[in-house]
């Protein structure tokens, strides 16, 4: 819109489409400028086809000046279209928006009105449902026995509850013959480790024994070049050396099974997939040393994982190697043979997590514990079983600090006493 220092009349169009303005010549200031403002959006149409003939007065006579319109009067014409073009679109949306939203709302309220309504209804005339509904259910219906050629009389009702019990329990108990079949192994291995109570009550008692009793069994054995007591034979100098392969024992539950650690290449790339992999493959050799985590005698966190349950049909002679895991309780031990070192550990808590929680796998900088973990209730992966233990010292049984190393009790040399 050219604006001519607001003035209050209008300008019309003469014949030949000119712009004209009525005298006023009190209202033009004395140079007659005009200037085009930026901020007019008004449009501007039929630019292609007909040129824009601007008039003015000027001593009484319309002096036409379409050749002095300036390139930035042109480009103010150009930006106002694109402004109004914008302007235009964005109203558009808001409209569309603005019309779904509020057609959703109306549909909505309209549909809590009606169930409003019904439920209002449905509670007025609940007095009059009652009695056909009841009727309907107890209306006596005649079934022939199987066994007996007589006719029993039930109603409707008895029977729908019969057919939901029957139907329910049969069920139910295909299920649990599926549950149980597949995994079999597993609840036998608990049920095995109950059916002699009287060695669960000594076990206790053996446990504390078991260092001396081994001892004693190898220092009889007479596949041993030398035999007798612990003073003046070859034996007594013996170190305390492990089995070749790393191993888990837990005495209690008569466990002595390989403990297998994974490469590290797939969590140092951060293939998460391969890393998976890495582990259901070591598990089927044994328990598996958690990948990232401590080792046994080092500060941290030794993390160690294992089946409670597997698939029948799956590799592996390890599936249920942890399903008697939770009869673990704090004060139980059990013993890690890591690179020839033993490594004695004793039981601190017992919890169950959610499958998410990955606090379990912390490594602290200013303790060296140890961590069991398996999946719970047998054959489900639902929880977490997790058992945290201690490390203590093979013999002292005193918690182990950081750097120390295990005391070792070996006699003094007594050169004289020695076979030669």
């Amino acid at each position: 819109m050219i604006s001519a220092h607001n003035h209050d009349h209008e300008a019309e169009y003469d014949e030949d489409g000119n712009i004209r303005l009525p005298d006023a010549d009190n209202d033009i200031n004395q140079n007659n400028s005009w200037t085009v403002t930026e901020e007019d959006s008004t449009p501007i149409s039929n630019l292609e086809d007909q040129s824009i003939r601007v008039s003015r007065k000027q001593h009484g006579h319309n002096v036409p000046f379409e050749d002095e319109i300036s390139p930035s009067l042109e480009k103010s014409f150009s930006v106002s279209k694109d402004h109004h073009i914008f302007i235009s679109a964005r109203k558009k949306i808001f409209n569309t928006i603005n019309s779904v939203f509020s057609e959703g709302t109306n549909q909505y309220s309209s549909c809590l009105k009606t169930c409003k309504s019904e439920c209002i209804n449905v509670a007025k005339n609940s007095k009059s449902i009652k009695k056909p509904i009841w009727n309907f259910l107890t209306q006596p219906v005649w079934v022939v026995q199987k066994k007996k050629n007589e006719m029993k009389q039930y109603n409707r009702l008895t029977l729908f509850l019969i057919d939901t019990v029957r139907f329910g329990g049969t069920f139910a108990g295909l299920f649990l013959l599926l549950f149980i079949t597949l995994n079999f192994q597993s609840f036998w291995k608990i049920t095995k480790s109950n059916l002699n109570p009287i060695q669960k009550i000594q076990e206790s008692s053996l446990l504390t024994g078991v260092d001396d009793t081994m001892k004693q069994k190898l220092l009889r054995s007479p596949s041993l070049a030398v035999s007798g007591d612990s003073n003046g034979n070859m034996l007594s100098f013996l170190p305390q050396v492990g089995p070749p392969t790393n191993r888990i024992i837990i005495p209690k539950l008569h466990l002595n099974v390989p403990l297998i650690t994974p490469s590290y290449q797939s969590l140092l790339n951060e293939e998460w997939d391969e890393l998976e992999e890495d582990i259901q493959d070591a598990l089927q050799l044994g328990v598996v040393h958690y990948p990232g985590t401590a080792r046994p005698g080092q500060a941290g966190n030794f993390f160690i994982t294992g089946h409670s349950s597997y698939y029948p049909w799956a590799p592996g002679a390890y599936k249920s190697v942890f399903a008697g895991l939770h009869q673990l309780e704090p004060g139980d031990e059990y013993w890690i043979y890591y690179g020839g070192d033993k490594h004695r550990y004793i039981v601190q808590e017992k919890k169950e997590v959610k499958p998410t929680n990955v606090n379990v796998l912390d490594q602290p900088i200013n303790k060296r514990i140890g961590t069991l973990m398996t999946c719970t209730p047998i054959g489900t992966t639902l929880r977490r079983l997790i058992i945290t233990s201690q490390e203590v010292d093979p013999i002292t049984s005193l918690p182990m600090d950081i750097g120390v190393k295990a005391e070792r009790e070996l006699p003094s040399l007594d050169v004289e006493s020695l076979p030669i």
